[in-house]
């Protein structure tokens, strides 16, 4: 720091002005200013003025002599009060007044350049907020399109003027560019970042509480690179601090512990390898901080038995019943069956699907007025112009224009918020519009909402549940797709449990918002809750299936619990079903049964059938031998179907397979009968003319096509689920 001499000979320290702070160094600066008498020459008065001020009379008896040496004394101040105030800037701010000729010219400019009236410091302020929000959208927009090179390069742009970057949120569970950074499952776009950092010659402590740093969660960097197995991302992460390793999230999970739970052999193993004094004591069992987590619920999950529940690779131990005692421990009285346990490129989506509603020919072709396609056209008309208008709402909704916070912020936040009145109490029951749009499964805006601000799938009700949560309860498979496809959000969103405990799995129990039914009969109905809940199950991670909730019980028994009632109704249904194609499929073996006695036209005198040369002899023949043993067939089928156990489970594929082989050999032996019959007919009725051949086919086949017509519906709805169910098997074959 800069000192200088008053009159008294003090050594005076100067503070020196870098560009910020301004408001402190100028009072600083006036202190010294006034210790040294030189204040009049920065505000720019003389001494007959301080006389006049004091309300003296202005003197006119002042000799020519002493007012050239009040003069001269004043040139000298002045050059003094100059002197210091360019020894007090740094060399980056210094040529700003460098011009200047008197102290008060420089003082003017430093004022007014860094100081500003209050619209400028608002403006600023404004400035900084839009720079923030541009470089939070352009980031996560980047990361959710994954274009990680794009991405970067804002970085290598903007990282010189605001390194602060790297360790501010992106996303409203306050990740950061390094968290994202893992999503992309590669190693160039961590490691161009890290390189970043590297070039700007940071402090050692800045760039470790940049690596430190946490999201909403309590995840670092490395967290989120061992739970999503981005094993080069765990290499360069360790490597640049290792006390990354030890660093607990909210739960007590360490980034071993996520590995284990993940089931990231891989990553384990590397960690344990090459950081063994990070991991394991000297006698080479795993430290406390991760061989268990420690979290307000108290159930002190260890990572044996989250890598158990994983059941995708197994950690070394001494002997098997060690492995059951732990499992046993953290699962008490076995209430839980852990052998069970499971673990767009277009920018645009709607893009291509508008341009043609719109444009083209479409554009300008008119619908005659009256004319049958004018209520189609209106209708498509008005669903293009709801879906624009919807689109300009959401640009313009500031709800969706959020700049995340930081700690600071967010506790201040807070601080402010207690003291704030609410309002009214609707404000506790505001709809959020993205949550609006999936319960009503209107996929295209909840397309339009994630793709105009992509921090809205971010977003959590009073109940901290996100749209997936809300996809889910609600059976929106569609929008339950589009989050499938968000990598990033949807790698967050399935691990996310409410405030009452429920998990993902646990809202496929609510049958209260099940919406999206769209399958006839309870027991259809009942196998697609089934496949809902095999599904869920599936993007979940494995050791949450058997978690409890703040009731005390985990989500297969809550859906056993929701779904009684629809059991006990398709236990009824199923049972009349097969009751009543039962007594169809007798009734058509006895008919076909009968007719192979009673051949149309008789037998001969040697017992030889009269028309066994007609060629529809042998289509009669053939026809209700095949319509006998398919009926007979049926009727075993429904008989078997009746005597089967009709648990839950039995629901999924085995009911399920049996009535969809009854019905189609009910309806093929319906219709080989009736060809069968058609047959009879057209021997009996020997006539050239084709109109009465036609005729009679076609009312020899009208029962058939009746019978088709009413159960199609239904025939489709157990062909479709067949057809899933031998698809996905054939799918677990191809993969063994």
């Amino acid at each position: 720091m800069a000192t200088t001499n008053s009159s008294q000979s003090i050594s005076v320290p100067l503070p020196i002005f870098d560009g910020s702070n301004y408001d402190l160094w100028e009072k600083k600066m006036m202190t010294l200013f006034e210790s040294q008498n030189l204040t009049d020459n920065i505000v720019g008065k003389g001494l007959t003025d301080n006389i006049v001020e004091k309300g003296l009379k202005k003197p006119t008896n002042i000799s020519i002599l002493e007012e050239a040496q009040q003069k001269e004394v004043t040139k000298q101040k002045d050059a003094s009060a100059l002197y210091l105030i360019q020894q007090s800037l740094a060399i980056k701010i210094f040529p700003r007044i460098s011009e200047a000729s008197t102290a008060k010219q420089a003082w003017g400019t430093l004022r007014k350049e860094f100081r500003g009236d209050s619209e400028r410091a608002f403006e600023k302020k404004r400035g900084d907020a839009e720079t923030k929000q541009g470089y939070v959208e352009a980031t996560y927009g980047a990361a959710m399109e994954g274009d990680w090179k794009r991405m970067v390069t804002y970085y290598q742009e903007h990282c010189q003027e605001h390194i602060e970057y790297f360790s501010s949120p992106v996303t409203d569970t306050w990740d950061t560019v390094l968290h994202l950074a893992i999503h992309s499952k590669e190693e160039k776009p961590l490691k161009d970042l890290l390189e970043i950092m590297k070039k700007r010659e940071l402090p050692l402590t800045t760039e470790t509480e940049i690596l430190k740093k946490k999201n909403k969660f309590g995840n670092t960097a490395l967290h989120e690179a061992t739970i999503y197995g981005n094993y080069k991302a765990v290499i360069l992460l360790v490597e640049r601090c290792p006390e990354l390793l030890s660093i607990p999230n909210e739960f007590g999970e360490t980034p071993l512990f996520t590995a284990a739970g993940f089931a990231k052999t891989e990553i384990v193993e590397y960690l344990i390898r090459h950081n063994p004094e990070q991991c394991v004591d000297d006698n080479g069992r795993l430290l406390p901080t991760h061989s268990k987590r420690s979290v307000p619920s108290g159930d002190d999950l260890s990572i044996l038995s989250a890598a158990i529940i994983g059941q995708k690779f197994g950690l070394p131990v001494k002997r098997h019943h060690e492995v059951k005692s732990q499992v046993q421990t953290w699962c008490p009285e076995n209430k839980r069956d852990l052998e069970s346990g499971r673990g767009r490129n277009s920018g645009d989506p709607g893009s291509f699907s508008e341009r043609n509603q719109r444009g083209g020919i479409l554009k300008n072709l008119k619908v005659p007025e009256g004319c049958w396609l004018e209520r189609i056209w209106n209708q498509k008309r008005k669903h293009v112009f709801a879906l624009e208008f919807a689109k300009s709402l959401i640009k313009e909704d500031d709800s969706f224009k959020r700049v995340t916070k930081t700690e600071e912020e967010q506790e201040t936040r807070a601080q402010t918020s207690q003291n704030t009145p609410v309002l009214s109490s609707l404000t506790t029951k505001k709809e959020i519009p993205l949550f609006t749009a999936t319960r009503r499964g209107i996929e295209k805006i909840v397309e339009l909402i994630i793709r105009l601000h992509p921090h809205a799938i971010d977003q959590r009700d009073e109940m901290n549940r996100s749209i997936l949560d809300v996809a889910v309860m609600y059976r929106q498979e569609k929008i339950f797709d589009i989050v499938k496809e968000k990598k990033i959000p949807f790698a967050r969103m399935r691990r996310v449990v409410d405030i009452s405990g429920n998990t993902l799995l646990h809202h496929v129990a609510d049958m209260i918002k099940n919406s999206g039914v769209t399958k006839p009969g309870p027991a259809l109905q009942l196998q697609e809750e089934l496949k809902w809940f095999e599904r869920v199950q599936d993007v979940i991670p494995s050791y949450y299936v058997p978690l409890l909730n703040k009731d005390g019980k985990t989500a297969k028994e809550c859906f056993e619990i929701a779904h009684e009632e629809q059991l006990n109704k398709a236990q009824i249904w199923i049972k009349e079903t097969s009751q009543s194609c039962s007594t169809v499929a007798a009734l058509v073996a006895t008919v076909v049964f009968a007719a192979a006695y009673t051949v149309p036209g008789g037998s001969d005198e040697k017992g030889k059938p009269i028309f066994i040369n007609s060629p529809y002899f042998l289509i009669f023949t053939v026809s209700d031998v095949v319509s006998l043993a398919s009926s007979l067939t049926s009727l075993v089928v429904f008989l078997s179907l009746l005597t089967s156990p009709f648990e839950l489970q039995e629901f999924h594929i085995s009911l399920p397979r049996k009535l969809i082989v009854g019905f189609s050999f009910l309806f093929f032996s319906v219709l080989t009968t009736m060809l069968s019959f058609g047959a009879t007919i057209l021997i009996l009725i020997q006539t050239e003319r084709r109109l009465t051949t036609l005729l009679l086919s076609i009312a020899s086949f009208l029962p058939v096509l009746i019978f088709g017509i009413l159960q199609f519906r239904l025939y489709v709805s157990f062909m479709g689920s067949t057809f899933n169910i031998l698809k996905k098997n054939w799918k677990l074959i191809h993969r063994s």
